[in-house]
């Protein structure tokens, strides 16, 4: 067993990693691109402005349908970018996180990005110095601002600078002069500069990103199990209490007061380790403050207290992340009480309220536990009831015969060896079950009869009742049996029928069981006639 159970251990640990992993992925991909759309408003509007000043620069010597062309084209481009912006802005936080809008958004920066490369093939002319300058500055500060926007995700960046960069880089190069190759050499040196202030741009935002992100998910569960905490605090069925490293209570539920039967003013700020407290309780406060844990059961008395509760209460202590105890929790419960009650409850189940001794059932399941298990000792079941009980009751009245029942169950336990059980089954029936280590049937016989001798030598004497000593003799009836393999109803049936015969034979006798008594049982029975005397 303890290997499946290991491996379904490490399953479910790798499961719960791969989800937590994937949740986190998935926050760290939302909030970066949360960081794109929220930073696209002013880089959009900056470009289109850009734009527009390139275009007024050129319009002297490019022609102008090229030059409102691209400028449009920018335009509807832009304007596609700014409305899948509001859009996004609009949904719910968990709508964001879909992958759909990072795609989205890096279609609309490479196209962009193409757009503005266009230009800067397009509107190249290498005879105009003053045109290519002022065209190769607005494409460096497009590429540059798209790195500090774009970086959060570098192959956007990459996407976006690339297709502006690569287009004028080739006409530089395609253009043949020394001086074009030397500006296409430092474009060149500019490109790598900017890709790799990109790469760092995207490790330092994906760092930042990536901690905030799991300070919010580190606070959430902090904040789940605070609110788990209050909730199992507030609802305990057991009184909870805190106390800080002096022993000083610091708070408490309201189960507790309820126990305690106090108000939380009395309760809050007093000091378990007073000199006026409960020095039990202060004994188990320090042991946890120093230990660890600590226990106490007994009837806790506060000092402005009217009157004790019984409770039992654990303390627990509790380290700071620098292992220093900083005070502790105790649950503390009405245990004394519940206990009592179910001292009633088992009592009032498994004896008989006359005479305390253990009822009809109690006897049934020892007896059925005896039979069942794999114990070699023997052992007696006596059967008696008392002769002429009708008669006493009738003549000094029902609390003589309750008396007489009284004086007969003490006498009955008194007479018992340790481990023997003596029961009150209905009215004057008694039981009694007695075990010996007896090996030999023989042994077992001469035991049994000693036995039974001396339980009804302690049964003889006079009883007295209303103020009179009267003469009760017992009529009894026993069988011999193993405790192994043993039925309990056939011991019961032949004891009680042991206890008829005895009675039959003129009363005060005692009797063991033989095969015998249930044939004339049975013959009497088909015959009709009664079994034993009426007057019993």
């Amino acid at each position: 067993m303890p290997e499946p159970f290991s491996t379904a251990v490490a399953s479910g640990l790798r499961s719960r990693f791969k989800r937590e992993h994937h949740i986190a992925v998935k926050n760290l991909r939302g909030e970066k691109v949360r960081l794109l759309y929220g930073n696209m408003w002013a880089p959009v509007l900056t470009s289109i402005l850009a734009a527009t000043l390139l275009v007024a620069a050129l319009w002297p010597e490019v022609a102008h349908w090229k030059l409102i062309g691209w400028w449009t084209l920018l335009a509807v481009v832009s304007g596609i970018r700014l409305g899948l912006a509001y859009r996004f802005h609009r949904l719910p936080a968990v709508q964001q996180q879909r992958h759909r809008w990072l795609r989205r958004f890096s279609i609309g920066a490479i196209a962009a990005g193409c757009t503005w490369g266009l230009g800067s093939f397009e509107l190249f002319d290498g005879d105009l110095p003053g045109q290519v300058a002022a065209l190769s500055i607005v494409m460096a500060g497009i590429s540059a601002g798209g790195v500090t926007t774009l970086s959060a995700v570098w192959w956007v960046a990459l996407g976006f600078v690339l297709p502006i960069m690569l287009p004028l880089l080739l006409q530089f190069f395609l253009h043949g002069s020394s001086l074009s190759m030397l500006i296409g050499g430092m474009l060149v040196l500019f490109l790598g500069l900017i890709l790799v202030t990109s790469r760092r741009l995207s490790r330092i935002i994906h760092d930042n990103i990536s901690l905030r992100v799991s300070m919010a998910s580190r606070e959430a569960l902090l904040m789940e199990s605070e609110d788990r905490y209050r909730s199992i605090f507030h609802q305990s069925p057991l009184g909870v209490m805190h106390f800080d490293e002096h022993g000083t209570v610091t708070d408490c539920n309201g189960k507790l007061l309820e126990i305690l039967g106090v108000e939380r003013a009395q309760l809050i700020g007093y000091c378990l380790l007073s000199p006026n407290a409960d020095q039990a309780v202060a004994s188990a406060v320090n042991d946890a403050l120093r230990l660890g844990t600590g226990y106490y059961e007994g009837s806790y008395r506060l000092p402005n207290a009217a009157e004790g509760t019984p409770l039992r209460a654990f303390f627990n202590g509790v380290h700071s992340a620098s292992q220093r105890m900083v005070g502790g929790v105790a649950m503390i419960e009405d245990f004394t009480e519940r206990k009592r009650h179910e001292a009633i409850i088992y009592r009032q189940a498994y004896y008989d309220a006359l005479t305390d001794l253990p009822n009809r059932r109690m006897f049934i399941e020892r007896l059925e536990t005896l039979c069942a298990g794999d114990q070699h000792a023997s052992g007696l079941l006596l059967f008696m009831d008392l002769d002429r009980f009708k008669l006493i009751n009738d003549t000094l009245g029902h609390a003589a015969g309750d008396d007489l029942l009284v004086q007969v169950a003490r006498r009955l336990t008194a007479s018992l060896q340790p481990g023997d059980m003596a029961a009150r089954l209905s009215g004057d029936e008694f039981v009694l079950l007695a075990l010996t280590d007896a090996a030999t049937p023989e042994a077992l016989e001469a035991w049994a009869e000693a036995y039974m001798l001396a339980v009804q030598q302690a049964l003889a004497p006079a009883y007295r009742l209303e103020a009179q000593c009267v003469e009760v003799t017992p009529s009894m009836g026993y069988t011999c049996f193993q405790a192994s393999g043993c039925d309990h109803g056939e011991l019961l049936r032949q004891a009680d029928l042991a206890m008829y015969q005895a009675k039959m034979e003129g009363r005060a006798q005692r009797r063991r069981y033989q095969p015998w008594m249930l044939d004339e049982a049975q013959k009497l029975a088909t015959s009709q006639a009664p079994l034993g005397d009426p007057a019993r």
